[in-house]
């Protein structure tokens, strides 16, 4: 079957969006033109079930979240890997994976780098 707790711990380490941050992307004008526009964007229902996910705690995640937890999973791992080959759908390839919670122009900020004193 599966466990809750890794299937929970695996969708926070695959988006990189609170769901402040998702909520606030789904509410632009742009999220909605982005599923209209691109074949494999997630739609809006999906993206706000993630979002109602993303606000559970473990315990509250229920069989039918992790099914749909595995089916995001697999849908972000695929879009990562079929990057857009036409430039002009590159934004709407970026918008799909902001509506999965991973925006790939959001990195990780390095940690700073202590100065040595001799």
């Amino acid at each position: 079957m599966f466990s809750k707790e890794r299937l929970h711990n695996e969708l926070i380490q695959s988006t990189n969006m609170s769901a402040v941050e998702l909520r606030a992307w789904l509410r632009t004008d742009i999220a909605p033109i982005t599923v209209a526009n691109y074949k494999d964007a997630p739609s809006l229902d999906q993206s706000n079930k993630l979002l109602t996910i993303l606000m559970k705690n473990t315990e509250e995640l229920t069989r039918t979240d992790c099914f749909f937890i595995q089916s995001i999973l697999q849908r972000i791992k695929y879009l990562k890997n079929n990057r857009s080959k036409e430039g002009y759908a590159r934004l709407d390839w970026e918008n799909s994976l902001r509506s999965l919670g991973y925006d790939i122009k959001k990195q990780l900020k390095p940690a700073k780098k202590s100065k040595a004193y001799h």
